[in-house]
């Protein structure tokens, strides 16, 4: 999960895509990606059930190559920068050891969503209940990243915690899951948006961890529920040189 504090620095609607497709792929690429579509719009996207961002990214894929999808999606991760998360680099620094800092980032996470609980205050309009707080106990990497060698492991929240866990059906199960306003309501739908799109929240993983890592990184979605899974999980890289000099054990 990463910083749950962070604040967004510009409006996230298609005009990130544009300008990082742009900068990838050119001006000319934008404009023949887009020629004679209905452009995805962020607030009125479900009303079509997401029909819009389904047709931009088939063509997307079909236009560009995979890696080029990936690379593009990676830094349009929903407007964020790593400059946005920058006091995780002093705290990284103070710790001198990577899995000090993790432990030191989730214990302090937890406590934060503890003390939800207890107050009964909301988390973006959630409420962490006694089951919520179970769940997140049992998902550690949804509030810090989990160190496996030297691969960093992050489970993404469920949009809506309570409603998921409630959930039976695996598609609502899946529907509740989703934080994506381009693509959320397509799940429901029985034909889900492209799940390259996807590449955008592992950008927002990524987004933290280069934040205090001060470089950018690689990584892979491993599970996604617009792909059919459950949840959706990510693994992200760190450099041989990171764990020479920042990890002990």
């Amino acid at each position: 999960m990463g910083d749950t504090n962070i604040k967004y620095n510009e409006k996230f609607g298609i005009n990130t895509f544009k300008r990082e497709i742009c900068a990838e792929l050119g001006g000319g690429f934008w404009d023949r990606l887009t020629d004679g579509l209905s452009l995805p719009d962020i607030d009125t996207e479900a009303a079509c059930k997401c029909c819009r961002m389904r047709a931009f990214m088939e063509r997307f894929e079909n236009m560009a190559e995979p890696g080029a999808v990936k690379d593009v999606l990676c830094r349009v991760r929903h407007g964020l920068h790593p400059s946005q998360s920058a006091w995780a680099r002093e705290k990284f620094l103070e710790a001198g050891d990577l899995d000090t800092f993790l432990q030191s980032h989730l214990e302090s996470e937890l406590a934060n969503f503890e003390e939800l609980n207890r107050s009964g205050r909301d988390f973006y309009g959630q409420y962490i209940t006694d089951g919520v707080l179970a769940f997140i106990r049992e998902h550690p990497s949804m509030l810090a990243p989990v160190r496996k060698g030297n691969v960093l492991h992050v489970m993404a929240f469920p949009a809506d915690m309570t409603k998921y866990l409630e959930a039976s059906d695996p598609r609502k199960k899946r529907y509740y899951a989703c934080h994506c306003p381009f693509a959320k309501e397509s799940i429901l739908s029985g034909a889900p948006v492209s799940h390259s799109l996807c590449s955008c929240s592992l950008g927002h993983v990524m987004n933290f961890i280069e934040a205090f890592l001060d470089r950018p990184l690689t990584g892979r979605v491993v599970s996604s529920v617009l792909a059919g899974g459950m949840t959706c999980e990510y693994e992200i890289n760190i450099p041989e040189d990171i764990m020479k000099k920042y990890v002990k054990a």
